[in-house]
C-alpha cells in the first residue's frame, strides 16, 4: 500500500518536474487563492501602514511640500503607481511573491542542489503562511523580501565575479531603490564594495569604477534627508530616528544627566506600566507620546524626536553595559524570531484566525529549529572564509543576514523580527546546503561516494 502511494507521488513529481517553473507558478497561484477565498480576503492596515499610504498621496501628486518625513518613498510609490487601490497593491504584492519563489528555485539550482530538490524545497519554503499573510498588509516587508530574493540570485550566479560599468550601475540603482525602500539597508552597498576588496584585496580595487555601487545608494539616502531637512528641518532618512534609538534606551532610561528628566521620568513611569499591563515594553516612549506626556512642550513629533536622538545618544554613552546588553539579548535576540501578521477580525470565518495559528505554531517551530541551526553555522562559515579566504557564495549569503542581524539590533528596539522575515528563506537555504555538504563529505569518508 505504502509502496503504491510513494510510486503514485513520483509519478506526480516526475510529471510536474517536465516543467518545473509552471508547476511552481501554479503552487503559487493556488496557494493564495486558497488561502484568500477561503480565510482571509482582507487587506491589513497596521498603524504603519497609513504612513506609507499619505505618502503615496503625496507622490500621487507630485508635491512633498510640507511632508512630515516618517517615511521613505520606495514602497508609497508602488501604492501610488497602483493610484491608492490597495486591492491592486495586494494582488501586485501576490505576483512579486511567485516571482520570488522562482527566484528561490534558480538559487537552489545554482547553489548544486538537484532539479528535484531544488523543486521540493522551494514548495517548502513557500508554504509557511506568514508569507501569504504579509503580502495582504500594507507593509514594505513583501516587497523587501522579493529584493532580497533578486538579491541573493544575482549572488548565486556570481555576479561579483563578473562586474562591468554597466552591471554596476544596474547593482548601484538596485541598492538606491532598496535604500528608497527602507534606508536601514544604506549599508548593503558598502558591504558588497568590502566582498569586492575581499576578493581583490587591493586599494585600487575600491578606489576604481566600483566606487559606482555606492553613489546611487548615497544620492538616494542624502536626497531623502534633504527633502526632509527642507520639510521638517531634521536631516534624517526619517523623523522616527531620534525614537527608534531611544526605544533602545527603554531599560536604562532613567540613568541619564537630570537635564533629560523632562523625558526619562514620563518614559520610566510608561515602561513600568506597559510591563504591569503585559503591552509592548519597546513602546513605551511611544506610549507616553500619544497619551499626552509631553504636550507641555509644544513639540512637534520631529523636534521631539531630535530630542529622543539627544537623549538616547547620552544614555547609551553613559550606560554602555546596560546598552550592550540590550542590544545582546533583546534587540539581537528578538531578531531571530518567526514573524506572523494579520489581523484577528478579518477573517473569512469564526475560529479562522484560531486554524490559521494551529499551522503557524507547527511552522513556527520549525522556523525556529532552521534560524537556531544558521545562528550556529555563522561562526563555523567565518572561520572557513577566514582559513580558505574563499568568499563563497555561502559566506557571502551569511555576512549579509548576520551584519543585517547586529546593524538593526545596534539602531532600533520593537519590531526586530520584521527585519529578519526577508531573509527566512536564505537562512533556510544556507541551512540545507550546510547539512547537504557534511552528509556528502561523510558519505566521501566512508567511500559510499
Amino acid at each position: 500500500m505504502i509502496e503504491k502511494i510513494l510510486k503514485k507521488i513520483n509519478k506526480l513529481l516526475g510529471s510536474l518536474l517536465k516543467r518545473p517553473i509552471r508547476s511552481l507558478v501554479l503552487f503559487g497561484v493556488l496557494f493564495r487563492a486558497f488561502f484568500f477565498l477561503f480565510f482571509y480576503t482582507s487587506i491589513t492596515i497596521f498603524p504603519d501602514s497609513d504612513g506609507y499610504i499619505e505618502l503615496a498621496n503625496f507622490v500621487s501628486s507630485f508635491n512633498l511640500k510640507g511632508y512630515h518625513g516618517l517615511r521613505s518613498l520606495g514602497y508609497p510609490i508602488v501604492i501610488s503607481f497602483f493610484n491608492q487601490n490597495l486591492y491592486l497593491v495586494l494582488l501586485s504584492q501576490f505576483i512579486i511573491g511567485v516571482i520570488s519563489m522562482i527566484l528561490w528555485f534558480k538559487i537552489l539550482l545554482n547553489f548544486k542542489f538537484s532539479l528535484k530538490s531544488s523543486f521540493i524545497i522551494t514548495i517548502f519554503l513557500s508554504s509557511f503562511i506568514n508569507i501569504f499573510f504579509y503580502e495582504t498588509c500594507i507593509l514594505v516587508e513583501s516587497l523587501v523580501l522579493f529584493m532580497m530574493s533578486v538579491l541573493f540570485y544575482l549572488i548565486s550566479i556570481k555576479i561579483l565575479d563578473r562586474l562591468n560599468i554597466v552591471s554596476l550601475i544596474g547593482l548601484s540603482l538596485f541598492f538606491s531603490y532598496l535604500v528608497l525602500i527602507k534606508p536601514f539597508y544604506a549599508f548593503l552597498p558598502f558591504l558588497f564594495l568590502l566582498f569586492l576588496f575581499l576578493k581583490k584585496p587591493k586599494l585600487k580595487t575600491i578606489l576604481s569604477q566600483n566606487l559606482i555601487l555606492i553613489v546611487f545608494s548615497l544620492f538616494a539616502y542624502y536626497g531623502w534627508c534633504y527633502v526632509n531637512k527642507v520639510n521638517t528641518g531634521y536631516f534624517a532618512a526619517t523623523s522616527y530616528y531620534g525614537l527608534t534609538n531611544a526605544q533602545n534606551c527603554v531599560y536604562f532610561a532613567e540613568k541619564t544627566p537630570e537635564e533629560f528628566d523632562w523625558i526619562s521620568k514620563p518614559y520610566v513611569q510608561y515602561r513600568e506600566k506597559a510591563i504591569k499591563e503585559n503591552k509592548d515594553v519597546a513602546m513605551s516612549i511611544w506610549f507616553a507620546y500619544e497619551d499626552g506626556a509631553y504636550d507641555k512642550y509644544n513639540l512637534t513629533f520631529q523636534e521631539f524626536s531630535i530630542e529622543l536622538g539627544k537623549f538616547a545618544k547620552v544614555a547609551i554613552k553613559e550606560n554602555p553595559l546596560d546598552y550592550a546588553k540590550q542590544v545582546i539579548f533583546r534587540s539581537w535576540f528578538n531578531f531571530w524570531k518567526p514573524t506572523i501578521k494579520f489581523n484577528d477580525s478579518k477573517f473569512n470565518f469564526k475560529y479562522g484566525n484560531k486554524l490559521c495559528m494551529g499551522i503557524w505554531y507547527i511552522q513556527y517551530a520549525i522556523l525556529t529549529f532552521f534560524r537556531l541551526l544558521f545562528v550556529i553555522s555563522i561562526p563555523y562559515y567565518l572561520y572557513l572564509f577566514f582559513k580558505t579566504k574563499d568568499l563563497s557564495n555561502e559566506v557571502i549569503s551569511v555576512v549579509i543576514v548576520f551584519s543585517n542581524s547586529i546593524l538593526q539590533a545596534l539602531v532600533t528596539f520593537g519590531t526586530n523580527d520584521r527585519y529578519s522575515f526577508p531573509f527566512e528563506f536564505i537562512m533556510i537555504i544556507v541551512v540545507l546546503l550546510f547539512l547537504k555538504d557534511k552528509i556528502k563529505l561523510k558519505r566521501n569518508k566512508i567511500g559510499l561516494v
